[in-house]
């Protein structure tokens, strides 16, 4: 049974409350482009948003390379690549070495499970399959023997839906482990989503006749169609957009559907709902005990990798069940599988908690409460930073800075600016709808992202936009490129999919719902476009499976779901889209699940690096240690809290290692044991893929001419652009 007593380590300060509470400057320099920044451009790719103008130079595919054309440009492609076309699926897991640039510990494998496990796979070799990419990190001392891995390996969903598992363990695997210790991670791609198969991908298209293969045609007409909605903007910019952005909407639903009926009863947009996702995790838990059981060697008392000298107590072994973290709509696919295999569960954490009840209903409208609040402390911690934030001006404070980015955006709203991009000959467009989508993914990582705002804000009033806003390079897309994980249409075919009450109304019902969500936020306008509320009105693609059971009605309402362990949940004090009311519903669903509430802003405690965050996850993971079970009184009660140890300004710079000789000049680092400091800057540089990830959203549904101001640098300056003329 887990512990109910706080943590006792001497990196834990926790304290209970009655009630919720929360009322060093990001470097602007430009980086030099590296291989080691793949990941950061493939976010974008996923997405849908930006060309990637550097990984394309030529006719190669990693790991099945075809020989160079004279054409290609000067680029030196690196050693470690790996296509996944170049690995065989399997329904055992079949570990083989990958992406050795990324590291040499890295194992690669795709696990074949049911597309619809009503039609096992042992029933028929005709039966539709899935293969399911997965990534592992391996913890330390791992042999090719099975045995010397961990009863259970830490499985991973960074959100969505429609997150990139495999990319989150690929790039930042190694970063993860100082954070939950020394122990095996897996990423995995859910169905339909990145590197796994089939994919759920509306521009699907065949080779076309001119030497352009079906992934990159279907990329480019891609970018085609959301390049193509720039101007219709969010959903108030005009008293027209709603209906533009509700027909643009429907229009890919068609394009889906049609994709969709090719298919047939094998088509995996009717099976890519998170019920068969959750599925997929228990078959994973299951492939791992079998490749473990395949052993010569004599058993060892393990307890999640670490060997030790006694047995250890049946109840507490994690064999057989699900070690899990997931953050975001990685949190209800973590509730889905508790409530379905609710003795499965080994250890669950949920961060970032989505209100599972809210999440099937039509819109979900109240996510965003705590948005507004987040944005308005950036006026705060600008005036408080003073120089240091770029939109400062001697004097301000907190209303004067507000004011004059609201001027701002009025004058914007009136007019938008014409700005000459320095990368192409060619005027570019700049919004107020752009500012304010590109605000909306800076509540996601304030202490990241707020300098970075400030600069842009900065930038827009002096007329000097220029020098963050980039035009597409659109002759890239003329050449094969060869990209990580290629782009899909996974979170409106899930989210849809999940839906136990459709959505399918006209343009003045839909002005309802936005009005009603606007009550809760002003950024409604952003928050009504995303790929599970208005891109889902009029899905026409039925979902095999009944719909979860999710709902607010009081005759469905079961009893707390008792799970084989107790679940950890994590929220924000204030978090844009999962609030922390829903963290403390969720929780109350679970017998004996306790929470941990960061003091912070941003969407999941990764936004904020907190020792005691840290310890809380390393206690239950290592010992099924959890803090005491909240006392709950509606919203308000006594739980567990941890403070933050940053703020916008006064924050860690991101640069790994750099730090380690600086401790003693660092104030966050100074008088940190050297265990503490591996664990603060594994963790900062955790949340820093998260921020780009979320620069990248697929709410961001245009071509943002601001979104590499996010990434502080430039992904567009190519050097020697390739031609079409050139293939």
């Amino acid at each position: 049974m887990a512990d109910e007593k706080s943590p006792t380590s001497p990196l834990l300060r926790e304290e209970h409350i009655n009630s919720p509470r929360l009322t060093s400057h990001v470097s602007q320099t430009k980086f030099g482009w590296s291989w080691a920044r793949l990941t950061i451009v493939s976010l974008a790719v996923v997405a849908g948003f930006g060309t990637v103008n550097r990984l394309n130079r030529g006719h190669t595919q990693y790991g099945q390379h075809r020989s160079k054309p004279e054409s290609q440009g000067p680029f030196d492609y690196p050693n470690g690549w790996t296509e996944w076309s170049t690995i065989t699926p399997s329904e055992k897991l079949a570990w083989q070495p990958c992406f050795g640039f990324y590291g040499d510990d890295i194992l690669c494998t795709r696990l074949t499970v049911p597309m619809d496990y009503r039609r096992p796979l042992n029933q028929s070799a005709d039966n539709p399959k899935v293969h399911l990419a997965l990534v592992m990190r391996p913890g330390s001392s791992r042999t090719q023997d099975p045995s010397s891995y961990s009863d259970s390996p830490l499985l991973l969903n960074p959100g969505g839906p429609g997150g990139s598992g495999v990319l989150l363990a690929t790039a930042s695997g190694l970063k993860l482990r100082g954070v939950v210790g020394d122990r095996d991670i897996i990423g995995f791609d859910p169905r339909g989503v990145g590197a796994t198969t089939p994919k759920a991908d509306c521009f699907a298209s065949p080779d076309d006749p001119y030497g352009l293969d079906g992934r990159n045609v279907a990329y480019m007409n891609r970018l085609g169609w959301v390049n193509s909605g720039h101007d219709v903007g969010i959903v108030n910019s005009s008293n027209v957009a709603l209906g533009k952005l509700n027909a643009r909407s429907k229009a890919l639903g068609k394009l889906c559907k049609r994709v969709d009926e090719a298919a047939g009863d094998d088509s995996i947009f009717r099976y890519s709902n998170t019920p068969n996702v959750a599925r997929d995790m228990l078959s994973i838990v299951q492939a791992w005990d079998e490749w473990r059981a395949t052993s010569t060697a004599e058993p060892k008392a393990v307890v999640d990798g670490f060997e030790t000298e006694s047995e250890m107590k049946p109840s507490d072994s994690t064999k057989g069940k699900l070690v899990y973290w997931g953050f975001s709509y990685g949190t209800l696919l973590g509730a889905t599988f508790a409530s379905m295999f609710p003795d499965k569960v080994g250890r669950l954490i949920l961060d970032g908690v989505v209100d599972a009840d809210h999440y099937v209903n039509p819109v979900a409208v109240d996510n965003i409460l705590d948005a507004d609040a987040i944005w308005d402390n950036f006026f705060v911690y600008c005036a408080e930073a003073g120089p240091s934030c770029a939109f400062y001006l001697l004097g301000d404070k907190p209303e004067d800075i507000k004011k004059r980015f609201d001027e701002a955006i009025g004058w914007l709203e009136k007019e938008p600016v014409a700005v000459l991009s320095r990368n192409a000959n060619v005027p570019v467009m700049v919004t107020a709808s752009d500012i304010k989508t590109i605000i909306f993914t800076v509540l996601y990582s304030p202490i990241n992202s707020f300098p970075l705002i400030a600069s842009v804000l900065k930038f827009l009033v002096e007329g000097q936009l220029d020098k963050v806003v980039a035009a597409p390079i659109l002759t890239v897309l003329c050449h094969n490129l060869t990209l990580p994980v290629w782009p899909d249409d996974a979170q409106s075919v899930i989210g849809c999919s999940d839906k136990r009450y459709k959505l399918n109304e006209d343009v003045d019902a839909l002005q309802k719902r936005f009005e009603d969500m606007a009550s809760y936020s002003s950024f409604a306008d952003i928050w009504m476009s995303i790929g599970f509320n208005l891109p889902c009105n009029g899905w026409e693609i039925e979902a095999k499976d009944p719909p979860m059971r999710w709902d607010d009605h009081p005759v469905h309402k079961p009893a707390p779901i008792n799970t084989s362990f107790p679940i950890l949940f994590l929220s924000n004090s204030l978090d844009p889209v999962t609030p922390l009311r829903s963290a403390l519903k969720m929780t109350r669903k679970f017998s004996k699940a306790s929470i941990v509430e960061q003091s912070a802003m941003g969407h999941c405690t990764l936004s904020c690096i907190s020792l005691c965050i840290v310890n809380h996850v390393r206690e239950y993971l290592d010992k099924g240690n959890l803090p005491p079970e909240p006392d709950f009184d509606s919203d308000t009660g006594k739980w567990a809290t941890c403070e933050c140890d940053e703020k916008p300004w006064r924050s860690l710079q991101d640069t790994g290692g750099d730090l380690r000789g600086k401790v003693e000049i660092n104030e966050i680092l100074h008088g940190k044991t050297e265990e503490e400091v591996d664990a603060m800057l594994s963790y900062s540089a955790l949340r820093t893929h998260m921020a780009t990830s979320n620069a990248f959203l697929p709410h961001l549904d245009h071509q943002n001419p601001l979104r590499e101001a996010m990434l502080g640098k430039s992904a567009f300056d190519i050097g020697d652009k390739p031609t079409c003329g050139t293939r």
